[in-house]
């Protein structure tokens, strides 16, 4: 599971959406991607919690605050994933 400082800015209820739609998940970061955004919530060496945005809309970066993340989060859908097998 993620590290628990990822508690200390989300709820378990906001936590648990935004595991189940991560394309990666790794104790220190979280990876999502939907169709306007790319968004990296990672933990800094800090123990600090960052959410970084690229827009796929006009390649932009930002550092968002929490309440800017769940906006632009909840705002666009996610982007479709095509799975693949490898080694069946």
């Amino acid at each position: 599971m993620v590290d628990k400082i990822f508690l200390t800015k989300f709820t378990d209820e906001e936590l648990s959406d935004i595991v189940e739609d991560a394309m990666v998940i790794a104790k220190n970061c979280i990876i999502i991607n939907t169709t306007n955004n790319f968004f990296e919530l990672s933990v800094d060496s800090e123990n600090k919690l960052d959410i970084y945005c690229n827009s796929n809309e006009n390649d932009t970066e930002q550092q968002l605050t929490k309440d800017e993340f769940m906006k632009l989060y909840k705002d666009s859908p996610l982007k479709e994933l095509h799975h693949i097998k490898v080694d069946e």
